[in-house]
């Protein structure tokens, strides 16, 4: 039996669900930036531990284990070509730092979704003290990183040049929504705020 159809099938299937749960949490978070109802904060804090928990988690498991057993399958070597080692060294980076930075920050702004929640309000204090600089900068970097790791592999960039130019691109992607979303996207003006 060829296995290749199968790990393939899986691959993609991996990058998905990777794909859906980082956009899924990228667009809770941003309900979490626009709002000052302590409900709507609360909520869109518990759909991104959901949605990182149920699709990213399990998709970059998936991405992982068919991508290794694909490199063995084909026949290719981990640092030949230029793509592949890309590839992998993004995805290390991002399941590291998405299993530390990142699970740190949303599960500290559940824990202050759920104190305010607990206090009926929702202040620019506990807001603050939801976001870090640290896990904002992870946030907005795990979108255009997977982003490059797509065109790493759907491309196959065959100059170190290539995947450079990519990942530079993405830094400066990252750096733009990391200034500019939290400015733009001001919580809403005269939105319900419980007493």
């Amino acid at each position: 039996m060829d296995l290749y159809p199968l790990l393939r099938y899986a691959h993609i299937l991996g990058f998905v669900l990777l794909g859906g749960g980082l956009l899924a949490v990228f667009i809770s978070e941003l309900r979490a930036y626009r709002t000052r109802d302590v409900h709507v904060f609360a909520e869109a804090a518990w759909y991104t531990a959901v949605f990182y928990d149920a699709l990213t988690v399990p998709g970059a498991v998936l991405v992982g284990a068919s991508g290794l057993f694909l490199v063995f399958e084909l026949g290719l070597g981990f640092f030949e070509e230029p793509w592949l080692t890309g590839m992998w060294a993004l995805f290390l980076f991002e399941v590291i730092e998405g299993n530390t930075l990142t699970r740190l920050q949303f599960r500290r702004t559940l824990r202050e979704s759920v104190k305010a929640r607990g206090q009926g309000r929702l202040t620019d204090e506990m807001r603050g003290e939801a976001r870090t600089l640290i896990g904002q900068i992870a946030h907005f970097l795990d979108v255009p990183l997977f982003a490059v790791i797509v065109y790493c592999g759907a491309v196959r960039p065959e100059s170190w040049l290539e995947v450079v130019i990519a990942i530079a691109m993405a830094l400066v992607a990252a750096a733009v929504l990391t200034l500019a979303i939290p400015r733009l996207a001001r919580p809403e003006t005269g939105s319900r705020q419980a007493s």
